[in-house]
C-alpha cells in the first residue's frame, strides 16, 4: 500500500480552531498529538511507528524507527513538546519517500538537538528543511559558517556559483537552492539566539540585495552576449521593506523600474522582465522573491517601467499624497551613473509639500473602500476578523502609523499639539513592536494565517519585547492598536 501523503495545517491547530479543514485521520492523530502530555516517550515512539506502519516499506520503517527512537526523547523535554511532536509528524510526511536524505538523517544523530529546536519553532522551517537535505548542514553543531553582519558574505556565496553548464531550468533551481540553504541559515541563527530580530532583519536585506545583484550580473552578461551593448543607464528603486533594509523572511520585492535614452525601449523592458522572471517564476524548487511593480507610474495595467521624465512628472503632478509618502522609504538598489541621477531626483521630490488636507481624504476613502469590502463579505455571510497578531493593514496598525507620523513630524495644524513629544515616542514604540512582530508571523506563516501562534514565536517575541507573558503581548498590541485607531480619528474628524 503506498503511503498517502498528509494535509496538515502549517502549525498545531488549536482545539477550537473552526477555520482548519482536515479529514478523519488527519483529525485523529492532530488530537493524539495535542494530547500527548497523556502518555510517555515508549507510547509516543510507537504512535509514530504504528501510524507509519502499514504504508511504508519495511527498509523506510527501519530507518523510521531508529529516528523516533533517538530523536522523540530528545522532543519531550521541550515545554511544548506537543509542537514539536506534530512538526515531526509533517516533516517525516514530508521526506519518507526520499530514501537518501532518511538514510542521512538516520545517520546524523548529532543534529537532532538541533533539529528539535527547528521542529519546535514552527511548520515554516519544518517545510524549508524538509525541502534540502543539505540543510543538516546548517544544524549541525560544528558548523562552520556564521554570519558576519555583511552584504559581502551573501555577495562571495553567490559568486562561487558555477551556472555556465545550466540550462534555463537548471540555472533557475540552482539559485533557489543556494538562496534557501542562505535563508535557513539566517534563521536558524535566530531561533538558536545567535542574532536577534533586528539583525535577522538586516541580513535578509542584505541577502536580498545580493540575490538582485547577482541575477542582475546574470541578464547584463545575457544581454552584451546577444546585443553586444553594455547597458548601464537604468535604474531600479526598490519601496517598503527592501527599501528601508527591514526585509522579513518571506517580504516581498517592491520595485519601480526607470530607464534612460541611450538604446531601444526593447532592450530596457527585457533586461527588467528577465529579472522579474528569474525572481518569481516558480519551479519544483520554489521561487526567490514575489516581486510587486504595481508602484510604478503606470500601476498594475501600464508598462512594467518609465522613462526618467515619465517617473519625475508623475510623482511631481498626478501622485497620489500616500505615493508621496510612500517614496520617501524608497532606496536605489542599482550602482551607477543613470541611478545617482534618479537619487538625486528621489531627493528633491522628497522635499516637494504635502497635503494634509489632501491625506486626510485619501484615509477616509480608505476607510470606506474597506468598510464596503467588509459589508460585501458580511451578505456572503463570510466573517472577516482579524488576528491579534495581525498588524499590516488592520486598523490602528502599521499603515495608520505611517500617517500619524506624516502628520506629527509635518506638525500640522489638525494635530493635538498637547504633549507632542511622548506621542512621537509612542508612535516609534509601537513601530517597533509591529515591526518585530511581523519578523515573527513571517517565519511562522506564508499565506492563510492560523489563530495562534506557536510558542516557541510567542516566547521569542516576549523575550524581544520584555514581556511578562502573552497576556501582557496580547495587552499591548490591542491598547497599541487602539490608541493608534483614535489618535487618527481625531485627526481626519477634525478637518471635517
Amino acid at each position: 500500500m503506498l503511503y498517502k501523503k498528509l494535509n496538515l495545517p502549517i502549525n498545531l491547530p488549536l482545539a477550537n480552531d473552526e477555520e482548519i479543514e482536515v479529514n478523519e485521520v488527519e483529525s485523529n492523530i492532530i488530537i493524539k498529538l495535542r494530547n500527548v502530555s497523556n502518555i510517555n516517550i515508549d507510547a509516543t515512539i510507537r504512535l509514530f511507528e504504528n501510524f507509519f506502519e502499514n504504508s511504508l516499506s519495511s527498509a523506510t520503517r527501519e530507518k523510521l524507527s531508529k529516528i523516533f527512537k533517538e530523536i522523540i526523547p530528545i522532543i519531550f523535554r521541550k515545554k511544548h513538546k506537543e509542537e514539536g511532536l506534530y512538526q515531526l509528524l509533517r516533516y517525516i510526511n514530508s521526506i519518507n519517500s526520499n530514501l537518501d536524505y532518511l538514510e542521512i538523517l538516520k545517520n546524523s544523530s548529532f543534529v537532532y538537538e538541533n533539529l528539535s529546536k527547528v521542529l519546535s519553532f514552527s511548520g515554516i522551517l519544518t517545510d524549508i528543511l524538509s525541502r534540502d537535505m543539505k540543510l543538516l548542514e546548517v544544524i549541525q553543531p560544528e558548523y562552520a559558517i556564521r554570519l558576519n553582519g555583511n552584504i559581502s558574505y551573501y555577495k562571495n556565496s553567490f559568486e562561487k556559483l558555477d551556472l555556465q553548464n545550466y540550462e534555463t531550468e537548471g540555472m533557475l533551481n540552482a539559485l533557489r537552492k543556494h538562496h534557501r540553504l542562505t535563508k535557513f541559515q539566517i534563521l536558524f541563527a535566530l531561533i538558536n539566539n545567535e542574532i536577534s530580530l533586528e539583525r535577522a532583519s538586516s541580513e535578509f536585506s542584505y541577502l536580498a540585495q545580493a540575490t538582485v545583484d547577482y541575477v542582475l550580473q546574470i541578464i547584463k552578461r545575457e544581454t552584451y552576449n546577444n546585443h553586444k551593448i553594455n547597458c548601464e543607464d537604468f535604474c531600479i528603486v526598490a519601496y517598503g521593506r527592501f527599501g528601508t533594509f527591514t526585509m522579513t523572511s518571506n517580504s516581498d520585492l517592491d520595485l519601480v523600474f526607470v530607464y534612460g535614452k541611450k538604446f531601444e525601449r526593447k532592450i530596457y523592458v527585457n533586461i527588467f522582465r528577465k529579472l522579474i522572471n528569474i525572481l518569481s517564476t516558480k519551479t519544483s524548487e520554489g521561487i526567490l522573491y514575489e516581486v510587486d511593480t504595481k508602484l510604478r507610474p503606470s500601476g498594475n495595467h501600464g508598462p512594467v517601467a518609465c522613462t526618467f521624465d515619465n517617473f519625475e512628472s508623475y510623482h511631481k503632478n498626478m501622485s497620489y499624497c500616500w505615493e508621496k509618502i510612500a517614496l520617501k522609504k524608497t532606496r536605489v538598489i542599482t550602482e551607477n551613473k543613470f541611478s545617482d541621477s534618479i537619487s538625486k531626483l528621489l531627493n528633491k521630490l522628497n522635499l516637494l509639500p504635502i497635503s494634509d488636507v489632501d491625506v486626510i481624504e485619501e484615509i477616509k476613502k480608505m476607510r470606506v473602500n474597506v468598510n464596503e469590502l467588509k459589508n460585501r463579505n458580511e451578505k456572503l455571510d463570510k466573517k472577516i476578523v482579524s488576528k491579534w497578531f495581525e498588524t499590516k493593514y488592520v486598523a490602528g496598525g502599521q499603515r495608520d502609523i505611517e500617517f500619524l507620523k506624516f502628520f506629527y513630524e509635518k506638525d500640522s495644524n489638525f494635530i493635538d499639539k498637547y504633549e507632542m513629544d511622548k506621542k512621537l515616542l509612542l508612535f516609534k514604540k509601537l513601530e517597533s513592536i509591529f515591526y518585530r512582530l511581523d519578523q515573527v508571523v513571517n517565519i511562522c506563516f506564508v499565506n492563510e494565517k492560523q489563530n495562534n501562534l506557536p510558542n516557541a514565536a510567542i516566547n521569542l517575541l516576549i523575550n524581544e519585547l520584555n514581556e511578562k507573558d502573552l497576556g501582557s503581548l496580547k495587552a499591548s498590541i490591542s491598547q497599541g492598536k487602539i490608541n493608534i485607531f483614535n489618535t487618527l480619528n481625531k485627526i481626519i474628524e477634525s478637518k471635517l
